[in-house]
């Protein structure tokens, strides 16, 4: 195993006539990232959590020979944006999130120099590495909805949406402030939701309509057909624990059922699932929050194109704090924004993606809430590549159909 046997401090940056030997002068110093100095804390604070040893990632990120062997791989999936995975835009050109797993500019040119330079170890640190930032976790784990049972997709259905009527067994009343979904088949699950029924008769038709069906649950894929539900959680590839802003929570009421759907997907193989989900519960809470979407559903992308856009505009029925959102597009899409406009020609940006990404999706709530008012104009922009189609693509939950989505987590004023 080859090792730079020491610090590559500094070199010398010359520069010459174009034509001679003569040296016209020298420039200051350009100082050699190395990895125990520079590129070990950036690793451990927006890679190690996913990149080690029974993770998420493929590979591990734990010591200078992983990061080594990968270097280059850093450098382009990190210039690109693709890592750390977070699809929205954390730059503060439109908005920052709590959740925002994003390198500042500076430490993306440090891992590309790294990187350049042959992935210079340096002198290991007296002190031992820096410590790993760990995926986030709830707090306290006040009930847990279990499916209580497995379930094994359809051999014949890449995309199977599935259904399950679960009793989460509530006396009470209660409002949801945080959760963490443990999936039981990582590799194939999607994304899933979790709804409340809200009404004695919504449960009857949920229970009536799983009974229909032979196995566990019933198949849902266009939608979950029972009326008076709320969404409560969604999850998708990668997420860790997820805490409502404070203040805020979703309302369970107490004697219903709920309903789980699943996506599931067969790209990588077919397992037996029981998901599981964490959730911490609150009795009361100031504000109760509610999620909402907008979206284009009138989708139609004509093949063969590098770039498409679909729009649908909303107007806003009331007053309203947004406290953050989820956006979602499936493989084709590249980019999305939302705005707000108010008259006078006043524009909020709500949300920005450039660098979509289908598997990293999940809730992110703003570092600062913003507000909309009645009668402000909600816009949303998705943005598609069909250059892999040869037939016109449009709105479906399949996966290789297409969404423009941006669910609102959001609380009346």
């Amino acid at each position: 195993m080859i090792r730079t046997p020491w610090i590559l401090g500094t070199i010398w940056v010359f520069s010459f006539l174009a034509c001679g030997d003569k040296e016209e002068g020298a420039s200051a110093p350009v100082r050699i990232p190395t990895y125990h100095e520079d590129v070990a804390p950036i690793l451990a604070e927006h890679c190690a959590s996913c990149h080690e040893e029974g993770g998420i990632a493929p590979f591990t990120l734990v010591d200078y020979d992983d990061a080594r062997r990968t270097a280059e791989a850093i450098r382009i999936s990190t210039t690109s944006r693709s890592m750390p995975p977070f699809v929205l835009d954390n730059s503060g050109e439109c908005n920052t999130y709590v959740e925002g797993r994003w390198l500042t500019d500076a430490q993306i040119e440090t891992l590309a120099a790294w990187a350049r330079a042959g992935a210079p170890e340096g002198e290991p640190p007296k002190d031992g590495p820096p410590a790993a930032r760990s995926l986030a976790k709830l707090e306290r784990v006040d009930l847990t909805v279990d499916m209580k049972d497995t379930y094994t997709p359809e051999a014949t259905k890449f995309d199977d949406y599935r259904c399950f009527v679960l009793d989460p067994g509530l006396t009470e009343d209660v409002f949801i402030t945080g959760f963490h979904v443990r999936p039981g088949a990582v590799a194939m699950l999607h994304h899933l939701t979790l709804f409340s029924i809200d009404t004695k008769e919504s449960e009857a038709a949920a229970e009536a309509r799983d009974a229909a069906e032979p196995g566990f649950g019933y198949s849902c894929i266009d939608d979950i057909h029972v009326p008076d539900t709320r969404w409560l959680v969604g999850s998708g590839p990668g997420s860790g624990a997820l805490r409502f802003p404070e203040g805020t929570g979703l309302r369970m009421h107490a004697g219903r059922k709920t309903i789980l759907q699943i996506h599931y997907n067969q790209e990588n193989g077919r397992h037996t699932d029981r998901t599981q989900i964490d959730l911490m519960l609150a009795k009361s809470v100031p504000k109760e929050a509610f999620v909402q979407r907008i979206a284009a559903t009138n989708l139609h992308l004509p093949p063969r194109q590098p770039s498409v856009d679909q729009t649908q505009t909303e107007i806003v029925p009331e007053d309203v704090t947004l406290w953050g959102l989820w956006p979602h597009m499936h493989k084709l899409g590249t980019g999305l924004e939302v705005t707000a406009s108010r008259g006078g020609g006043q524009q909020t940006c709500l949300a920005r993606v450039s660098n979509w990404d289908f598997h990293w999706q999940g809730f992110a709530h703003y570092t600062k809430p913003l507000t909309v008012k009645q009668g402000d104009e909600m816009r949303i922009t998705c943005t598609y590549d069909t250059l892999s189609r040869n037939t016109a693509t449009t709105w479906g939950q399949g996966t290789n159909d297409e969404m423009c989505i941006a669910f609102f987590y959001m609380t009346e004023n």
